[in-house]
Order: C-alpha cells, then structure tokens, then sequence
C-alpha cells in the first residue's frame, strides 16, 4: 500500500509538471491569447494538482486503513495460534491423566481380579473342609447309629407306657441289680422272654446261679408257664453285654382280685402282685 501511494504521488507531480510545460510551451508559441488564458489555465492545473494530491491523500489513508487492518488480522491470527497452542497444551495433558487413570484403573482392577481369586480360593478350601468335616459328621452318625442298631438288636428293657406302669409295676434300679415286671411270652431254661403289652421288651439269660420261683416255691425257668407274671431282677453281663437274671418270681395262674394300689398310687384294675 505504501508503494501505491508513492506511484500516486508521482504520477500527480509529473501531471503538474506536464501540465506546467504545456502552458509554458502554449504561453511561448502564443501570448497573444491574452493574459487571462494562461491564468485560467494556472488555476485549472492547481485545480487538477489538488484533485490529485486529495486523492493521494485519501488513497494513503485508505492504505493505511487497510494496513490497520492486516496487522489487526496478523495480531487476531497470532491469538488465535497462541489459544491453539494452549488447548493443544491442554488437551495432551488430558490425554496424559487419562492415561494415567486408565492404567491406575486397570491395575486396581488386576489387584480386585486377584483378591477375588484369592477370595474364591479361601472361600472354596473352606467349602471342601466343611464338607470333610460334615462327612466324617456323617460317618460318626452313621457309626453311632450303626453301634445302636447292633444294640438295639439285642432286646433290653423298655421304659414301659403309663398304662403298663398301672398294670405291670415300674422297673427299678436296687445298686447294680435291676427289676421288671412284665408277663412271660417264652420261657426255657436257657432264657425268660418278657413282655408289656403283648410286645417283647427284654430277654433275660437264665444261667444255673439263677434263682427261680414259681408260685412261691423253687423251680426251673423251663416251668414257667407262657402269660405268667414275672417280676424279675438281673445285671448286664460286661463281657456280653446281655441282661443276666439273677432273680425271679413267677405267678403261674392269673387270679381276678381286688385293685390293688401301684407305687404311682392309682389304681390298677386286673392287675395281680407277683408273689413274694
């Protein structure tokens, strides 16, 4: 612009300046024309220089604007480059965090991984262990159950119900002597099978140290008739384990008599007192 307004400004001199010669040139070859020619001819090439200086003048101002301009535009660009600059700046820097949050997220995640497997390990080793420990639970069971069925396979006496409580009498203990009372189902003289209420409570070995009355008088197990009433005291043979009678007392025949009062202290209809 600076250059434009230079041209400008030459080319207004030399149209003065040829403007100049000219009247110059037209006042030589003719002055006859009078004197007032050459000064309206002067004042219409100051008119003209004027022109031309004004719109050198207007044509600088314009390039100067314009000039304004472009380093308004230089300065905006050179912000805008700076503000880019930093937001690049920035955003690697984001990038950078979120890298590192992502690598910090992935080794939490690694370490919650492995306490998991490690928590699952525990939890199962646990698992195994309360399971050996229920099964050998269960074989104990099984060995204790097992250990009773053999017991129980040998009959023993039972706690008799209330009702034969009342009918039969209740077994007592006397130091490492029990009794019962109950009736004969079968009878020998090798055992006394007795009964409460028509089931089988207690198989008693009868061995030659037994002692056996019957009606009141000694006899042999094999005469105790079947229905009899027995009252009965043995001990458990440690080596055995079966019940050893070591007394007893059989009625043979059932006679119907008065109630008689049981030690519970209720009456006991039908029920006869083996004999002492």
């Amino acid at each position: 612009m600076r250059f434009r307004a230079g041209w400008l400004l030459a080319g207004a001199a030399a149209l003065t300046l040829g403007t100049a010669c000219e009247e110059r040139d037209r006042g030589t070859q003719g002055q006859a024309s009078g004197q007032s020619t050459v000064n309206d001819q002067v004042a219409q090439a100051q008119q003209r220089s004027e022109n031309a200086f004004d719109s050198a003048r207007k044509a600088q101002e314009q390039a100067s604007s314009q000039q304004k301009q472009a380093a308004d535009a230089q300065q905006e660009l050179q912000n805008k480059q700076r503000e880019y600059q930093e937001a690049q700046a920035k955003a690697q820097s984001a990038s950078q965090q979120a890298q590192q949050t992502q690598q910090r997220a992935q080794q939490q995640t690694q370490q919650a991984q492995q306490e998991a497997q490690q928590a699952q390990q525990e939890a199962q080793q646990a698992q195994r262990q309360q399971s050996d420990a229920l099964a050998q639970q269960n074989q104990q069971a099984r060995q204790q159950s097992e250990q009773l069925r053999q017991q129980t396979q040998q009959p023993v006496a039972a706690a008799p119900s209330p009702q034969a409580q009342q009918q039969q009498g209740a077994q007592t203990q006397q130091g490492s002597e029990q009794q019962i009372v109950g009736e004969v189902l079968r009878a020998n003289d090798d055992e006394l099978l007795l009964s409460s209420q028509g089931e089988p409570q207690l198989r008693l070995q009868v061995s030659p140290q037994t002692q056996v009355m019957v009606d009141g008088r000694q006899a042999s197990a094999g005469e105790i008739q079947e229905g009899s009433q027995v009252r009965a005291s043995y001990r458990t043979d440690e080596q055995s384990g079966e019940p050893q009678a070591v007394r007893i007392e059989a009625t043979s025949q059932v006679q119907p008599t008065a109630p008689a009062a049981p030690e519970s202290g209720q009456s006991t209809p039908g029920s006869q007192q083996p004999t002492q």
